[in-house]
């Protein structure tokens, strides 16, 4: 959590986002929208909780031989990415409706697939929304010594290779999540005397012990599954979701392009919002496929500017802020593939990992 602030320079080229603003408040009227949730959106919303539930039960009740129940508890792992993706981001951001109790609710999406949503939001939206690619102050670039994300990091001889071995620890983001981090951040916090509401321990605890009784007690109890073969189907699963998890979500920011911006008396040169498009990166514009599983996570300019708005939205507001940033001479980052993205975030895994500062040409 963080232990000190910045301030942007939001005194400089406040147009473009007065602007900015205005076109998409025209876009909203001219169509008849609200910027919260849409049809398609509240369909996402049942489509991915009844598959999180009808999956479930499929595997308490189907019947299934060792290999399709391997199957169908892959395939309900990767339920809990598409519900946190699509669901849960966009509530923790109190974007999917205009009552908060609403947003609050589904923001339980998060805490019923093993993940803390208080301390998410404090994580996502207050630290890695506010200050992002910031060192010390983003934790989506905190590396904890191990991996470099930033060249404010000191170079360490074992992140030479930290392109290679980023596959297995990616992979185990996700378990890392489920079974410790969440107590640790919590506990961390009450050692430096942040004050955590009590009802937030509760539910903590209560949530995991529910994400941990479906996941491990049912079936070994129940279905009288060996406890070996229930946690390598656990270890298997959260391994590829986690990969995904991890990919979606650096390549808007950790790549060829990455700016990280220079802080002088906490104080970062550029506007907010210029700082946003300077940091963030597009991909895969045109994949509806990977768009709608991931929550439109790879449209993530707009998102970052103004994450108030359901992603449902994403698509068609990407180019109003590229029009609009192109007429202000601001550079609007894309990547067209999904691939190429990966590429470039390998890319700068393997320079940051052998010189002290990064450049591309």
């Amino acid at each position: 959590m963080a232990t000190y602030s910045v301030k942007y320079n939001n005194s400089k080229q406040k147009e473009f986002l007065s602007t900015l603003r205005q076109e998409i408040k025209n876009y909203f009227e001219k169509n008849n929208l609200t910027p919260q949730a849409d049809s398609a959106m509240w369909f996402k919303v049942f489509f991915w909780l009844f598959a999180w539930l009808g999956s479930y039960l499929l595997i308490v009740f189907g019947n299934f031989s060792p290999f399709w129940l391997l199957i169908t508890a892959f395939f309900h792992g990767f339920t809990h990415l598409f519900i946190a993706f699509n669901i849960s981001h966009d509530a923790n951001h109190n974007s999917i409706s205009r009552n908060l109790t609403v947003n609050r609710i589904l923001s339980y999406s998060l805490d019923i697939i093993g993940v803390n949503s208080f301390l998410w939001r404090v994580s996502h939206n207050d630290e890695h929304h506010n200050f992002l690619n910031i060192h010390e102050l983003d934790n989506n670039i905190n590396g904890f010594g191990v991996m470099r994300f930033t060249t404010d990091d000191p170079l360490k001889p074992i992140h030479r290779y930290q392109h290679i071995y980023a596959i297995l620890l990616y992979g185990l983001s996700t378990i890392n999540y489920v079974l410790f981090k969440d107590i640790n951040l919590m506990r961390k916090a009450s050692i430096k005397g942040i004050k955590v509401p009590k009802i937030e321990w509760v539910k903590l605890i209560a949530f995991k012990l529910f994400y941990y009784m479906y996941v491990f007690v049912i079936p070994v109890l129940y279905l009288n599954i060996p406890f070996l073969y229930v946690f390598a189907t656990f270890l298997f699963t959260h391994f590829f979701v986690g990969l995904s998890l991890a990919y979606v979500f650096q390549c808007g920011h950790v790549n060829e392009e990455m700016h990280i911006p220079e802080v002088k008396e906490n104080r970062v040169e550029d506007a907010w919002a210029v700082h946003v498009l300077k940091s963030t990166c597009d991909f895969a514009l045109d994949n509806k496929a990977l768009t709608w599983l991931t929550g439109a996570i790879n449209v993530h300019i707009i998102h970052h500017l103004m994450p108030h708005i359901c992603h449902t939205h994403y698509t068609a507001l990407a180019p109003i802020v590229k029009k609009v940033a192109l007429d202000y001479g601001i550079v609007y980052r894309e990547k067209k593939t999904f691939w190429e993205a990966i590429v470039s975030h390998g890319n700068w895994l393997k320079a940051a990992g052998t010189s002290e500062k990064v450049a591309f040409e």
